[in-house]
């Protein structure tokens, strides 16, 4: 069972990038969650970082480009399909 961490991930991913939202849905395994787990961390993270003041451009821009580095990672796993993905019929009510 992956961390609820993971699939904050995957739902803030599901709105960033609507397009590939079918494909993260039905992706699936552990490197996979750790990506996903990664990214809600890093958004979370970036959204503390944007509210302080002042306001660290230096850090808000590493996790900037860390987000956008996760971002294309993961649509690149929906795109080459390297990465094994759910069978719809197996789904659980989402």
């Amino acid at each position: 069972m992956h961390s609820s961490s993971a699939e904050g991930g995957r739902k803030k991913l599901m709105l960033k990038l609507p397009a590939l939202r079918t494909h993260l849905r039905n992706l699936v395994g552990d490197s996979t969650a750790e990506l996903f787990e990664s990214y809600d961390l890093a958004t979370t993270a970036l959204d503390v970082f944007r509210t302080e003041t002042p306001a660290n451009a230096k850090i808000i821009g590493e996790y900037e480009e860390m987000c956008s580095a996760l971002e294309r990672e993961l649509s690149g796993y929906c795109c080459d399909g390297g990465i094994p993905q759910r069978d719809s019929s197996s789904r659980r009510g989402s």
